[in-house]
Parts: C-alpha cells; sequence; structure tokens
C-alpha cells in the first residue's frame, strides 16, 4: 500500500516537474508570494513587537497583530496560489503563459480571494486555539491533527475553483467536497503528496548538510557557515519547486475530475488513483 502510494507520488512529480520545465515563468509565483509575504510580516509585526516592548503594553498588542497578520498573509497566500493556478490551467492546455496571465485573473478574483483569506485565516485561528486548548496531551494532539486534516481534504480544490471558475467561498467550498465526493466517493484516506518527494529529494539533503554544519559549528565556524548557506538555498529553493509542482498537480487532478480529461501529460490512471476510498468495517455484509 504505502509502496505503491510513494511509487505514484514519485511518477506524479516527475509528470508535475515535466510541465514546470516546459513552464519555468510558474515558478515566480512562489517566490513573489514568499517575498511579499516577508515583507508584510516585518511591516506588521515589526512595529507591534517594538510598541510592545518599549511601552510595556499589554499583550492585546501581540494578539491584535496576530488576528491581522493572519489575514494579511492568508490573503497573500490565496491570491498568489489563485493566479499560479490560473497559469498551471493555460500551460497544461499547451498555452504559453506569462505571471501577467495569472496575476490578470487573480486581480480578477480580488473579492472572491478576500472572503476566502477571511474563511481560511478564521478557521486557521480556531483551529490554533483549540491545539493550544488541548494542550500537550496526546488524545489531544491527535484529534487537533484531524480536524485540520479534515479541513485541508475539504478545501483540496477551493484554490482550481476560485482561480477557473470564480465561485464565491461557500460555493467553492461545496463545489470543491461535491468533487471530491463525486468522483473518489464518499470519505478518502488521502492524496499522493507530490510536495513529499520534493522533501525527500531536495530539503531532507538539506536538512543533512545543515546538520553537518552544526556539527562543525565549534571546530569550523567557517566551513559550518558555509554548510548552513547552502542548506538555506536548498531549502529555499525545495520550498519553489515544492509549492509549484504542488499547484500543478492540483489543477491537473480538477480538471480531470471535472472535466473526464487527463491534461499536461498526466495518465488518467495515476490521477484516478490519487485518493483512496476509506475502508468501511463492519458494513460489508449489508
Amino acid at each position: 500500500m504505502h509502496g505503491g502510494r510513494i511509487s505514484r507520488g514519485w511518477t506524479l512529480a516527475k509528470r508535475s516537474w515535466a510541465v514546470l520545465r516546459a513552464d519555468r515563468s510558474l515558478a515566480w509565483f512562489p517566490v513573489a508570494s514568499g517575498l511579499a509575504t516577508i515583507g508584510a510580516a516585518a511591516l506588521l509585526f515589526g512595529p507591534a513587537a517594538a510598541i510592545y516592548s518599549s511601552s510595556g503594553s499589554s499583550e492585546a498588542v501581540l494578539i491584535v497583530a496576530a488576528v491581522i497578520g493572519a489575514f494579511v498573509l492568508t490573503w497573500i497566500a490565496v491570491f498568489f496560489n489563485t493566479a499560479l493556478a490560473a497559469a498551471v490551467s493555460k500551460s497544461l492546455a499547451g498555452q504559453d503563459t506569462t505571471m501577467n496571465d495569472g496575476f490578470a485573473v487573480a486581480r480578477e478574483r480580488i473579492g472572491v480571494i478576500t472572503q476566502w483569506a477571511i474563511v481560511q485565516a478564521t478557521v486557521g485561528l480556531v483551529l490554533t486555539a483549540i491545539r493550544q486548548a488541548l494542550g500537550d496531551s496526546l488524545i489531544g494532539q491527535v484529534f487537533a491533527g484531524l480536524l485540520s486534516f479534515a479541513w485541508g481534504a475539504a478545501t483540496f480544490f477551493v484554490v482550481p475553483v476560485l482561480a477557473l471558475e470564480g465561485a464565491g467561498p461557500r460555493e467553492a467550498f461545496k463545489r470543491s467536497v461535491s468533487v471530491l465526493k463525486a468522483r473518489w466517493g464518499e470519505g478518502v484516506v488521502g492524496t499522493v503528496s507530490v510536495s513529499a518527494v520534493v522533501f525527500l529529494v531536495v530539503m531532507l539533503p538539506a536538512i543533512v548538510v545543515g546538520g553537518a554544519g552544526l556539527a562543525l559549528l565549534s571546530a569550523a565556524p567557517a566551513a559550518a557557515g558555509v554548510l548552513f548557506a547552502v542548506a538555506a538555498v536548498g531549502l529555499l529553493i525545495g520550498v519553489v519547486i515544492a509549492n509549484t509542482l504542488q499547484s500543478i498537480f492540483r489543477v491537473a487532478l480538477f480538471e480531470f475530475a471535472t472535466n473526464e480529461r487527463a491534461v499536461g501529460g498526466f495518465d488518467p490512471a495515476e490521477l484516478e488513483g490519487a485518493f483512496a476510498p476509506k475502508k468501511r468495517r463492519g458494513l460489508r455484509g449489508r
């Protein structure tokens, strides 16, 4: 089971990589998103931290900054992911794309992007609060993890719906759930993670290099610094590639589920196996 899932993930990652190689402009969306996120976080949390530390203000300052920051950073992520999904759709159809093509669609969807960002940020804050309220107990963490997984599965196709159909948040959520149910049935156990393959190939070696740098820190600080820099670059590249490939895979899967066609060189059988139906116990005889 796990071997087949890993093999399928590797195959789908290669298909997604072929699309990215043919249209490398797609990788610039995560780069731009990362830069925008860093800039927004600095503008939001820097002044809030300075006010809190200098004036001895109550923690309310940090809480307000965290709530506002959650929405702003979520909005940035949804905006760039919507732009990327729109560009990916054109690229999968064999059309030449630029970043402007994706941004044009995202600008048209500003209203629904903002609405969905509010929903996504609110749910994220609620899930965080639940996780903190349940403490460090194993049962509590498992329960919080299941809630996060359920939300992630239910919203798996929301960004493609926003980008390709322009639906509002409620309609996008219902559409995402309905596509998942209609294609793969009630209750699924998960999806092949293209990002996991990128983690193994790119990010894991970068982590190993960083660990080697840590081991050399006291004996050879200069060499350790070089290894830390290599590891940081590797991690950043891995994040960009993982986000881009995951978006390519998600849009290709959405096109397959809604239009009954495999695009961009993907194989229908591989896409069909992206989700597995949940096994039901005690119901076979009914």
